[in-house]
C-alpha cells in the first residue's frame, strides 16, 4: 500500500483545536474520534482550509482559543477564504464533514437530550455551514470508529482511513 505521506507537498498534521488555511498546495492530515473536521475547498482558487473542532459551540466568549469550537472555526475559515487573500466567493466554497464518532459511550445530561459529543459536533458543523450558505458535498460522520484524514487542499480530495477500536 502506498504511503500517503510520501509526497512532495508540504504536510501539516492538525492537532485537536487547530485550524489550517492553505496558501499553497498542501496535504493536511488529522486523527479524529468524537471531534469533527470540516474541510472547505474553493474550486476556483484551488485551495482550502481544514479545522479539527473538539467541542460544538463556544458558550463563553471570554475563551481566547476559539479554534477548539466547531462553530467559530467554520466562521473563521469562511471569512478567510471569502474575504482574505484567497477571495473565493461564498457561493464557490464546498464543504466536507468528517468525524463525530461515538468512540466512548459517554452521554451528556438533559440539557443536551442525552446526545454524545460526537453528534453535537456534527450538528454544530451542519448548522455553521448552513448559516454561511456553504453546501456540503460529502459527510462521513458518526459511527463508533475514529478515522485518519488526508486532505489535499489543491484538489479538494479527502482520503479517509477508519481506525478499529482496540476494545471491540
Amino acid at each position: 500500500m502506498k504511503n500517503l505521506l510520501d509526497t512532495d507537498l508540504p504536510v501539516v498534521n492538525l492537532h485537536p483545536g487547530e485550524l489550517f488555511v492553505a496558501q499553497e498546495p498542501t496535504l493536511i492530515t488529522t486523527l479524529l474520534g468524537s471531534c469533527v473536521s470540516v474541510c472547505l475547498f474553493c474550486p476556483k482558487q484551488k485551495t482550502g482550509a481544514m479545522c479539527h473542532g473538539v467541542m460544538p459551540v463556544r458558550s463563553d466568549l471570554k475563551i481566547e482559543d476559539s479554534f477548539r469550537f466547531v462553530d467559530t472555526s467554520v466562521r473563521y475559515m469562511v471569512e478567510i477564504l471569502t474575504h482574505g487573500d484567497v477571495l473565493c466567493p461564498n457561493a464557490g466554497l464546498v464543504a466536507k464533514i468528517f468525524g463525530g464518532a461515538d468512540v466512548l459511550d459517554v452521554r451528556f445530561g438533559p440539557m443536551t437530550d442525552g446526545r454524545s459529543i460526537g453528534s453535537m459536533n456534527i450538528t454544530a458543523a451542519r448548522e455553521a455551514l448552513a448559516r454561511y450558505h456553504v453546501p456540503v458535498s460529502v459527510e462521513k460522520v458518526g459511527g463508533v470508529h475514529g478515522c485518519k484524514l488526508f486532505f489535499y487542499t489543491h484538489t479538494g480530495d479527502v482520503l479517509l482511513r477508519r481506525i478499529p477500536r482496540s476494545f471491540d
